[in-house]
């Protein structure tokens, strides 16, 4: 597969990627340098600086405002994490896993301040630009989350839960038609945007379906997906589609199945995770296909073949080119839209850790989980199981 990356115009002398934590990490095309995470797992501690203070299987990078302006899903310390500028804090969540705050007011508006609402493994994020709050699938807790950056208040949105039901949410499906305030779900693991007009789309995982949820959250409903695990529909109803998010036979499953909204074609990217492919939903058709030329995975003697996707576990576009965590084969893939073809932009299929400064191509990654792309054009990396987040801008 060819390279996006062009590492061997980079040399080991030009790279401007410092070990100096007290500097931005600024590489230069085609490297990849850590901004956030030690490289090691982690509780959180007192360090101001990102590439201080150490992370636990972070499952999701979201850029906010650019390239080093972005929030962290930090998966096993249970915390929302903001890094601007170099420095991290916590935004939502404590120094102990749960479902709120002390007082249950997260669950009445204006809610709770967040570093008082306690997590259960959160995800990921995404910014609601029409509504300027982030929202939080909070994947143990089955609800969604909402985060104000004037007040610092978190408020749960969607979530069948009682102000008097304690410490413990609703899991379940229900509540399509009526208000996401009614609404059961089970383990809701990505969020997609419309920037149009603030409606998103939510996976919850256990529930092998797509939702969406009107901006003011009026209004839940269900629009590709069902009862039934598999890989069936294309070319039809996206209701009458099946995914594979969940093995029911796993008890102790990792979050996965991720979507992402490409407003100039009106698709919805699906990563079917177990299906290894990735879906589309184009919304103007109402029709659900597979994106050809991802390849068909067989695990020969259950090892991943590097020919084809294996466990993909999110994805980006910008323009025409789709971006996918390809995670059981510890790489980053892009995909052209316009030719159907993909190839590889970081990650060696090995996985491994190494330092700051390596290229894209020799750098070994371990599961990422999630990726997002900056304005600038820069990728970061949700390198998990390494406990760090990574940096690559493109030539």
């Amino acid at each position: 597969m060819n390279a996006f990356f062009l590492p061997l115009v980079v040399s080991i002398g030009t790279l401007a990627c410092t070990s100096d934590p007290m500097e931005t990490c600024t590489p230069d095309p085609g490297v990849v340098c850590r901004v956030a995470g030690t490289g090691a797992a982690g509780a959180n501690n007192s360090a101001v600086l990102a590439v201080e203070s150490p992370l636990y299987s972070p499952m999701d990078v979201t850029v906010w405002r650019g390239a080093d302006d972005f929030f962290i899903g930090d998966w096993n310390n249970h915390k929302i994490r903001h890094v601007s500028d170099g420095e991290v804090r916590t935004i939502v969540g404590t120094d102990f896993l749960g479902d709120g705050d002390m007082e249950f007011q997260e669950r009445e508006p204006p809610g709770a301040p967040g570093t008082e609402v306690a997590l259960n493994h959160p995800t990921s994020a995404e910014w609601n630009p029409v509504t300027q709050r982030l929202l939080l699938p909070s994947w143990h807790n089955h609800r969604v989350r909402e985060w104000d950056p004037e007040t610092g208040f978190s408020l749960v949105v969607a979530a069948d839960t009682d102000i008097n039901d304690g410490n413990g949410a609703n899991s379940g499906f229900a509540g399509d038609g009526g208000p996401a305030a009614d609404a059961l779900m089970a383990f809701p693991n990505s969020i997609a945007v419309d920037p149009e007009d603030g409606s998103f789309w939510l996976l919850p995982q256990r529930n092998h379906r797509i939702r969406w949820v009107s901006a003011d959250y009026s209004l839940i409903d269900t629009i590709a997906g069902g009862d039934a695990v598999g890989y069936e529909g294309d070319g039809g109803d996206p209701l009458e589609a099946s995914f594979f998010f969940w093995s029911e036979d796993d008890l102790q499953p990792e979050p996965s199945g991720a979507i992402e909204f490409d407003p100039l074609r009106r698709i919805l990217y699906i990563a079917d995770t177990s299906n290894h492919v990735i879906r589309t939903l184009d919304l103007e058709k109402n029709e659900i296909n597979t994106l050809e030329g991802t390849g068909v995975q067989t695990l020969p003697n259950g090892a991943c073949d590097p020919a084809a996707l294996c466990y993909p576990r999110d994805v980006e576009i910008i323009d025409h080119l789709l971006y996918i965590a390809d995670s059981n084969n510890h790489v980053i893939r892009r995909y052209d839209l316009q030719t159907n073809t993909m190839e590889v932009v970081v990650g060696t299929f090995e996985s491994g850790n190494t330092g700051d400064g390596s290229l894209a191509l020799e750098t070994p990654l371990n599961q990422p989980h999630g990726i997002d792309l900056a304005p600038d054009g820069s990728l970061l990396i949700a390198d998990t199981y390494n406990h760090r987040i990574l940096r690559v801008v493109a030539p």
